[in-house]
């Protein structure tokens, strides 16, 4: 099977594989659209034969041709001044998804409308500069201080493939971060439901009535700064809760380095240290780096990978505390 932006529309062409199925199977199966949403397609004739507008039950056949209508060339209903925001930094892109790598300090949506230099109106500018009459969706989001990659669906059929793949498991984030402390094992799993924080505005914890959560965590190495241990640590998410991977591990004594909605009474005692006060100071916000994006591509029919390099400021935090490069 392949598959081509045309215009405003998804061409098909059907392989050997897919030919002598329903035509709405496919579509489930393998583009992953949710059974409701491909049953409002055809009800709008969005779905086509060749010329021909089809059925569910249509029987494919090797070579044939099979387009979806519409849903790809939506313009951003925001205003986008080019050259008014940051360049952005793009790790990935082909004709249904792009990786941008996120800096510090960056919402991925604005919550105001005085937030005018996100990472949505970032892409968008982008798109503009480049031709490209899209919609901006991204797949998931990262906090405004956590650096590194997020993924983008180009058109509305990836973005609803995208959000199955996620709830599948087949989109996957590594994280590395720098904490404050030492785990209890080199290597373990932390289990425990998130839910808002009822007496702070905007911090979550771990909470029995919470959602469940899963943090999967390594320990990539130890130092020892002014007597304080400081740790490396890679995560690697199972679910995606708000502020997963800094509340679980906060809530084993080892908040993120500079992370002051969950780490300041030990980041407070940590700070006796020269070194590490400088180490919290050289870090933009907190020192969590989402390293690295695999998910499984329903059109190429593969797993697709993409690194994001540190920031200097991770590179610096890591040489200023002994810990090694990564």
């Amino acid at each position: 099977m392949r598959v081509d932006v045309v215009q405003n529309a998804l061409r098909i062409r059907v392989d050997g594989r897919s030919a002598g199925q329903a035509i709405d199977t496919l579509l489930t199966t393998q583009l992953f659209l949710a059974d409701g949403f491909v049953r409002s397609l055809f009800s709008a004739g969005r779905v086509r034969a060749g010329s021909v507008a089809a059925v569910p039950g249509d029987i494919l056949r090797q070579g044939q041709a099979v387009w979806l209508q519409g849903g790809v060339e939506e313009e951003e209903p925001i205003p986008i001044s080019l050259g008014s925001v940051s360049p952005l930094d793009v790790l990935y892109e082909d004709d249904h998804a792009l990786i941008a790598n996120k800096p510090a300090g960056v919402l991925v949506y604005p919550g105001t409308p005085e937030d005018t230099d996100t990472l949505l109106q970032q892409v968008a500018s982008y798109y503009a500069e480049t031709g490209q009459v899209l919609r901006v969706r991204h797949a998931h989001r990262l906090d405004r201080d956590t650096t590194g990659a997020v993924l983008y669906a180009k058109h509305e059929y990836a973005a609803r493939s995208f959000d199955h793949l996620l709830q599948r498991g087949q989109v996957h984030r590594r994280y590395l971060a720098v904490v404050i402390g030492r785990l209890p094992m080199q290597q373990g799993v932390i289990d425990q439901p998130i839910g808002r924080d009822r007496h702070v505005a905007g911090r979550y914890r771990v909470s029995a009535t919470g959602r469940p959560a899963r943090t999967h965590y390594s320990v990539l190495a130890v130092a020892e700064v002014n007597q304080q241990p400081v740790s490396l640590v890679e995560c690697t998410l199972e679910t995606g809760r708000t502020h997963q991977i800094r509340v679980h591990l906060a809530s084993l004594g080892c908040p993120v380095v500079g992370d002051a909605l969950y780490g300041a009474p030990a980041t407070d005692r940590a700070l006796r240290g020269e070194r590490l006060r400088a180490a919290v100071q050289i870090a933009h916000g907190h020192a969590l780096h989402a390293v690295e994006l695999r998910f499984w591509h329903p059109y190429e029919g593969e797993w697709v990978s993409q690194s994001a390099p540190l920031p200097q400021d991770f590179v610096q935090l890591l040489a200023l505390t002994g810990l090694p490069p990564v």
